[in-house]
């Protein structure tokens, strides 16, 4: 099967106002059309038009008191798209807005995968020493899967941009999200990386999920890449917010007098750290730190988060994942059927239940580069990769 090409955009304009004003400007139909199709997959979660507007809107003024940057960028959006602030705010709270949908699943007894909509999973791996090659530097590689619902497909794009201070921000997202994965660091004129950061996304469900506003997950992920220079300073960030919804922050960068990975486990009223053990770093879409128990966990029968966090630390363990080839390669599995590391999924089934792996995620910090392929890792090819470096 032949991959799409990575769809991309490079903000000029610096200002957060300008900078998303550009982005709405030129991807306007773009922004309206992920819209539209997130008001299908809500109102199969049982969310309903008056909802969505509510939690767009409680989620402006955390956003504005967490990340004040971010929150004009996006009334730039939504001005250069046409919409209303509110409408953007809905679209960075996607995901806060899926919980609030499974909250009442899960309270009516009707459990994701049984009729209802399933839970889309993302598998995340790090190596914080892998060697040198002729294309890359010795350091971390990390990569990961974005696993996510089928009628999102053509909604999402890699977005390139510089802040004020200099800092280049990579990130793959949807049109109107401000970010989700992705690399940021500084580059000298003569190539030389400072301050480098790397951000991987998981979502997770925790019993005290409401999706009722509260700064989103996203947001959250797109300010480390912003600010963190270490992480120290991603922890500290992820600190700061209150959200109302749970996700998997995988964050690498410079720590400890060498490379440092580890998941953020964020929560409503609570963040708790995965950190690298020997190196190696794997995460799936349930919590793994042990301050988390089961029992706070939501789970379905139908989900494979454990059996593929099983898999990456095996495909991984004594390894050094040489190349970015390579890792791909180890993710391209399919021994757990349509759920598995490369997620094949349920193309007729209707929206909420159809999800597959629609695109792949690999950074090397040391070298300031992000590549992403749309998407399986088995579709992989050379010459299908976006990469800023």
């Amino acid at each position: 099967m032949t991959s799409e090409p990575v769809r991309s955009f490079a903000s000029r304009a610096t200002d957060p106002y300008e900078r998303g004003h550009d982005l709405g400007t030129h991807c306007a139909e773009q922004v309206r059309g992920t819209l539209r199709a997130y008001a299908e997959l809500w109102s199969a979660y049982g969310v309903t038009p008056t909802e969505v507007r509510a939690v767009g809107t409680a989620v402006l003024d955390p956003v504005q008191v967490y990340a004040p940057d971010l929150r004009a960028e996006m009334s730039g959006i939504a001005a250069g798209s046409g919409l209303s602030d509110w409408e953007i705010g809905a679209l960075n709270a996607r995901s806060e807005l899926i919980a609030l949908g499974d909250r009442r699943l899960v309270a009516a007894g009707q459990l994701p995968g049984e009729g209802a909509p399933v839970w889309s999973e993302c598998s995340t791996l790090a190596r914080l020493d892998a060697p040198p090659t002729r294309a890359r530097s010795a350091g971390p590689i990390t990569a990961q899967t974005w696993d996510w619902h089928t009628p999102l497909a053509e909604h999402w794009f890699v977005w390139s941009l510089r802040r004020p201070d200099g800092r280049l921000v990579h990130t793959l997202t949807e049109y109107g999200i401000v970010g989700k994965i992705g690399i940021a660091g500084h580059r000298a004129a003569d190539g030389a990386v400072a301050h480098p950061v790397s951000v991987h996304f998981n979502a997770l469900r925790h019993c005290a999920d409401t999706g009722t506003g509260g700064v989103p997950v996203h947001v959250v992920a797109r300010r480390i890449l912003d600010e963190a220079q270490s992480l120290d300073d991603a922890l500290a960030l992820a600190g700061k917010a209150e959200v109302t919804a749970s996700a998997a922050v995988t964050v690498t960068a410079p720590g400890g007098g060498g490379w440092a990975a580890s998941t953020l486990e964020l929560r409503p009223g609570g963040l708790s750290l995965a950190p690298a053990v020997d190196g190696w770093l794997a995460h799936t879409n349930h919590f793994i730190a042990p301050d988390v128990p089961d029992s706070e966990q939501l789970s379905t029968a139908v989900s494979t988060t454990r059996q593929r966090l099983d898999r990456i630390r095996r495909l991984g363990a004594g390894d050094t994942l040489p190349d970015r080839d390579d890792v791909v390669a180890r993710l391209a599995t399919h021994d757990l059927g349509p759920r598995s590391v490369c997620v094949h999924g349920f193309p007729d089934a209707p929206i909420g239940q159809r999800t597959a792996t629609l695109a792949v995620a690999v950074t090397e910090p040391a070298d300031l580069r992000l590549s992403v392929h749309a998407g399986k890792p088995c579709e992989v090819r050379r010459d299908g990769w976006w990469s800023s470096a």
